[in-house]
């Protein structure tokens, strides 16, 4: 890994009030997990520093949080509609954090896939706040000029900036005077830590975290059924699906549906090879635990297409075990599977170490 950036006194002091503070944690995990994986990431290493941690999510991933973090979670969720401004000034779980920060006075706060309330969050609130963000948030190039601006203006309400990759070493840049650090994608410590047994039945990712994105489950629709031809035919003994409400048992007897998303890691763990989208937090735990893979990227009616397409590109330049497909190539599954089993995975290291450092006073 290249060389970390040398001490910085505005990240050192940031570090510190990490270090057995108590620290709240806003994340937007509605559609897809893929945030709340990488936050529970850096929750998991603020937590072996001492941090006292809350966690604030979705209606629809609570469940799922309460059962992948032992520690106090709550709901939060914006009021629907097409109008953000009304949604922010009549959300009533925005009213209750900003009541509820001023009166517990947390050392910080982290919020991940909500750049909109960071302005309004730094004129409420005294103490740390950090933003994580993928690189696509901050410039995809999809975006306009103004977008670009906007996603600027937003983010450097932070006190720092985490931007996880799927890079090698850690990068430190500036957004005016905020501090934006670039570093590989955080994994979950316990996936790390757990022995991975590679001896597994396959499974395959599914999802992309865009809801009503016609394109995107379309797309999804299609994967099935080749998996379930693939199964049919032998190029796959079995395979088990994430999430299992993608399967419908009618068209796809043959595919197994996995319902437990909190417990997705342990058959990620077993699984001899996988078949995935290409989020970020999905590539980062395949990279990080030196899987086999083949990755088909989203189409979307969204940005998420492209960043998707940067995604698997960059994954596969990190592991030669990588091989993306694209949706029109999905007749070349069987001998792509037959590739990714004959690749040797490359070595590649997720942020955690960076982080725990720093955490630990080596800033």
């Amino acid at each position: 890994m290249p060389p970390a950036p040398g001490p910085d006194r505005d990240l050192a002091a940031i570090w510190s009030r990490l270090r057995g503070g108590q620290v709240w944690v806003l994340v937007r995990a509605r559609p897809g997990l893929g945030r709340l994986t990488e936050a529970l990431a850096l929750m998991g290493l603020l937590g072996a520093a001492g941090a006292q941690l809350r966690l604030l999510t979705s209606p629809e991933a609570a469940p799922i949080a309460r059962r992948m973090f032992q520690g106090p979670v709550g709901e939060f969720t914006m009021v629907g509609g097409p109008d953000p401004q009304q949604a922010v000034i009549d959300s009533r779980d925005l009213q209750r954090l900003l009541s509820a920060l001023r009166r517990a006075q947390p050392a910080a706060l982290v919020v991940h896939g909500y750049p909109l309330l960071l302005p309004l969050l730094r004129r409420a609130f005294p103490g740390q706040l950090l933003a994580m963000a993928n690189l696509h948030d901050l410039s995809s190039p999809g975006h306009t000029g103004g977008a670009r601006l906007l996603a600027a203006e937003l983010h450097s309400a932070a006190d720092l900036v985490l931007v996880g990759e799927l890079r090698r070493g850690v990068r430190l840049e500036r957004l005016g005077s905020i501090p934006v650090l670039r570093l590989p994608t955080l994994v979950r410590p316990e996936l790390l830590a757990a022995p991975a047994t590679a001896a597994g039945p396959p499974v395959a990712v599914l999802g992309g975290g865009s809801r009503g994105d016609r394109r995107l489950e379309e797309s999804n629709r299609q994967i099935l059924d080749r998996l379930e031809a693939a199964v049919g035919a032998g190029e796959l003994q079995s395979c088990r699906v994430f999430p299992g409400e993608e399967v419908d048992p009618q068209r796809h007897p043959h595919l197994l549906p996995g319902r437990d998303r909190a417990g997705y890691a342990r058959h990620l763990l077993a699984a001899d090879l996988a078949v995935a989208r290409a989020g970020r937090s999905s590539m980062a735990e395949l990279l990080a635990l030196g899987r086999r893979a083949v990755v088909i990227p989203a189409l979307s009616e969204t940005l998420r297409g492209l960043e998707q397409l940067a995604n698997a590109t960059r994954a596969a330049a990190l592991s030669p075990a990588i091989r993306v497909l694209e949706l029109g190539e999905l007749g070349r599954l069987g001998s792509a599977l037959e590739e990714v089993r004959r690749a040797q995975p490359r070595s590649w290291i997720p942020g955690n170490a960076y982080v725990r450092e720093q955490l630990t006073g080596g800033a």
